[in-house]
């Protein structure tokens, strides 16, 4: 919000903008993509905490069995465990990504 252009707040007073409709058509327009990339950035951080947490103290799931295959040398099922974690990160990045673009009248550059 703070990155909003006080000029075009101004401009909204001028046409007698009420506070709700300033808010509404140009603030939170001016704030989205920062709060976009921000939503994109806890996604990432989130995926990343949520396979730490399942390594640590799961007894199911692609951490588990990475822990499991990692006891019993059995490196391609590391491996490949450690590659579909790699793809869903990516694929929920882009997918997020993909959502951005689509849905956000203006385009952004990642």
């Amino acid at each position: 919000i703070r990155d909003c252009d006080p000029k075009l707040v101004e401009v909204a007073t001028v046409f007698g903008y009420k506070k709700w409709h300033q808010f509404r058509y140009v603030i939170l327009p001016s704030a989205i993509p920062s709060i976009l990339t921000g939503l994109r950035l806890g996604l990432g951080y989130s995926w990343r905490s949520l396979v730490a947490a399942e390594l640590v103290a799961a007894s199911s799931g692609l951490g588990y069995m990475i822990l499991d295959a990692e006891q019993l040398s059995r490196s391609d099922v590391v491996l490949m465990g450690i590659l579909v974690i790699g793809a869903l990160g990516a694929f929920l990045d882009y997918g997020f990504l993909w959502a951005i673009r689509r849905y956000l009248k203006r385009g952004i550059e990642a």
